[in-house]
């Protein structure tokens, strides 16, 4: 399946895993563009039309935490669904107010997150 309408802003401050991420889904055919931090992902989140964003929980000052609740509380953006990726105990974050789509614990499955990738975009285009 290609992808190539679709743009996914992947969240992550460790390159290694950045680059994991962003690569598995160029090779579905998304368009990926990649941020390390709060600010920068600000930046993108409200200069560009985006599909999805895979964010690290954990990032430099901030958290995937706070752009998960910047995008919920953004109108222009609120419906863009969200995974978020950590190498905290998933039960902790679910008992946080934010919504989101998603929570995968790290070390993850690159295929199990493509295929949350896929499904959440083809239920919002539903």
């Amino acid at each position: 399946m290609k992808n190539t309408s679709k743009t996914v802003l992947v969240i992550e401050d460790e390159d290694f895993i950045s680059g994991l991420i962003s690569r598995s889904l160029r090779e579905e055919g998304y368009n990926v563009i990649a941020t390390s931090d709060y600010k920068e992902s600000i930046k993108v989140i409200d200069s560009m039309d985006l599909d999805l964003i895979v964010s690290d929980v954990m990032l430099p000052y901030t958290g995937g935490l706070d752009i998960a609740e910047y995008v919920k509380n953004a109108s222009r953006n609120k419906d863009i669904p969200i995974i978020l990726v950590t190498g905290m105990d998933k039960d902790v974050l679910s008992t946080t107010q934010i919504q989101v789509n998603a929570i995968l614990s790290k070390p993850f499955d690159m295929l199990q997150l493509v295929d949350l990738v896929n499904s959440n975009l083809k239920r919002k285009s539903a």
